[in-house]
């Protein structure tokens, strides 16, 4: 099992493990956190600006789903990649544990799908382009598993599903 994970994260990872392209990778990762949290805060500020009714939904949803991704990875506290195998995270991170269900991955995915429930399919796909490069880049980097981002997604198009179709 360690001689395969360890050749899969090589394999993801090769692109980036050349001079200046390990940085590039830790600042595509930084950047997005930057881009969802300014396209989170403009979807918000647009809601409030248009006096749109669904500004508390979309404000709720996301809380929900960060609060509920947030006491899931304690209650889990799966370690982190780079804490079972030997590999060297081109992300850095100092964390331990709490690798399940992965914040970042849940946070992108909850503001691509808030931006598709509030302002429509283009933005929505932008956003859920923008979960494919956050998934890259947290496994490519070393810092989370694939079930790790797979968990996450999955708990935020539940919290999705719940907040913006089955309750009114």
């Amino acid at each position: 099992m360690i001689v395969m994970y360890v050749d899969f994260y090589e394999k993801v990872s090769q692109p980036w493990r050349r001079a200046g392209a390990e940085a590039l990778l830790a600042r595509i990762d930084a950047i997005c956190r930057v881009a969802f949290a300014a396209a989170y805060a403009a979807i918000l500020v647009w809601l409030a600006f248009t006096g749109d009714g669904r500004l508390p939904k979309a404000f709720l949803v996301p809380l929900a789903t960060f609060c509920l991704v947030t006491v899931a990875r304690a209650a889990i506290d799966a370690k982190r990649p780079y804490e079972m195998y030997p590999i060297s995270p081109l992300v850095p991170k100092g964390t331990h544990g709490r690798s399940m269900p992965s914040r970042h991955m849940a946070s992108a995915t909850i503001i691509a799908l808030t931006a598709l429930w509030a302002t429509g399919p283009a933005w929505g796909a932008l956003g859920i382009a923008g979960c494919l490069v956050v998934a890259y880049a947290r496994i490519a980097g070393g810092v989370h598993f694939p079930r790790d981002i797979a968990a996450a997604a999955i708990v935020a198009c539940a919290c999705a599903v719940v907040g913006y179709v089955v309750i009114p």
